[in-house]
C-alpha cells in the first residue's frame, strides 16, 4: 500500500514536470538610468557604475537583467521571488558609493522594467565645504543619541538628494534616533516616549535659530497616557573653526555646548560633543 503511494506521488510530480516544465523570466535587475556629477553639479565622464562607464554628459545606462526559473518551482513556491540590486560606483580622485535595490517580491516583475535614479552626486575625496553658507538661511532636522554625545542633522531635501547608499546609511542613523516606536530595538528615546522631532531653522546672515521640538509618548488602555507636546524656543550658534561648532539652545541644555564636527556632506551633519 505504501509502495502504491509513493508510485502514484511521482506519477503526479512526472506529470506536473512535464506540463509544467517550462520556464519563466524573472528580473534579476531592473533598467537603471541616471546621471554622476561632482559637487559643482559637472557631469563626471569614465565613472564606473556596475560594469558600464558614464558618457562625456556623466549619463550611464545599466541594462534590465533576466533570468529562466522552472514554472514549477515557482508555483510551489506561491510568490514571486525577491529582488536585490548591488552596483557600485567608482571614480579615481572620489568616495566609491552603491546603488543599491531590494524587494521582497519584485522579481516577478515583467520585461521591460525600469529604474530611473535622475542625478547622484558623487564625493571627491578630502571634498571641501563653506559650513557657514550651507547652513545660511537653512532647515534642518536635528536628532540626538540618549546621553547628548552625538548629534545627526540632516537638511530639508535630503531624501531627494540622497539616492545611494552613503547617504542612505546616514538617513538610517538618523531615523533610528528619532522613533522608538519602529526602531523599538535601539531604545534612544526616554521611557514612555515613542517620537521626537526637532526642527531647526538658521537665520539669514544671522547666528540665530529657531527651533520646534515635537514629542510624542506611548498610548495604552490602561493610561495614564500623556499627550504629544510642542516646544517653541531658540538659540545661537557660531563656527570656531573648520571643525568646531557651539551651539546654545534656550531650554534645550542636553544640546548645548561644543561640538566637533565629525561628518560633513551637502545635505548632513554629524556633531560630536567635546565638553
Amino acid at each position: 500500500m505504501r509502495k502504491s503511494k509513493i508510485r502514484k506521488r511521482a506519477f503526479i510530480l512526472c506529470l506536473l514536470s512535464i506540463t509544467f516544465g517550462s520556464c519563466i523570466s524573472r528580473l534579476s535587475r531592473p533598467q537603471i538610468t541616471g546621471t554622476i556629477v561632482n559637487y559643482d553639479k559637472k557631469p563626471i565622464k569614465g565613472c564606473k557604475v556596475g560594469e558600464v562607464l558614464t558618457d562625456e554628459n556623466g549619463h550611464f545606462t545599466l541594462p534590465e537583467r533576466r533570468y529562466n526559473a522552472f514554472l514549477l518551482t515557482e508555483i510551489m513556491v506561491m510568490e514571486a521571488p525577491p529582488l536585490f540590486v548591488f552596483e557600485p560606483i567608482e571614480k579615481e580622485g572620489f568616495e566609491s558609493d552603491v546603488i543599491s535595490m531590494s524587494n521582497p517580491f519584485g522579481g516577478g516583475k515583467p520585461k521591460g522594467a525600469k529604474s530611473p535614479i535622475d542625478t547622484i552626486f558623487l564625493k571627491k575625496k578630502n571634498q571641501q565645504f563653506d559650513l557657514p553658507k550651507m547652513l545660511n538661511n537653512s532647515n534642518w532636522k536635528l536628532a540626538y543619541t540618549k546621553n547628548a554625545d552625538t548629534i545627526y542633522m540632516i537638511k530639508d531635501g535630503f531624501e531627494e538628494w540622497c539616492k545611494t547608499d552613503r547617504c542612505g546609511s546616514f538617513l538610517m542613523d538618523y531615523k533610528v534616533l528619532t522613533d522608538n516606536y519602529f526602531y523599538s530595538s535601539a531604545k534612544n528615546l526616554p521611557e514612555g516616549m515613542i517620537k521626537r522631532f526637532i526642527d531647526v531653522a538658521f537665520k539669514k546672515n544671522n547666528p540665530k535659530i529657531e527651533i520646534i521640538r515635537i514629542r510624542q509618548y506611548n498610548s495604552t488602555f490602561d493610561g495614564p497616557n500623556i499627550p504629544p507636546d510642542t516646544l517653541n524656543t531658540s538659540g545661537v550658534w557660531k563656527l570656531k573653526n573648520d571643525s568646531l561648532i557651539t551651539l546654545n539652545i534656550d531650554k534645550i541644555k542636553a544640546i548645548s555646548g561644543e561640538f566637533k564636527i565629525s561628518d560633513i556632506d551637502l545635505y548632513q551633519l554629524k556633531l560630536i560633543k567635546t565638553k
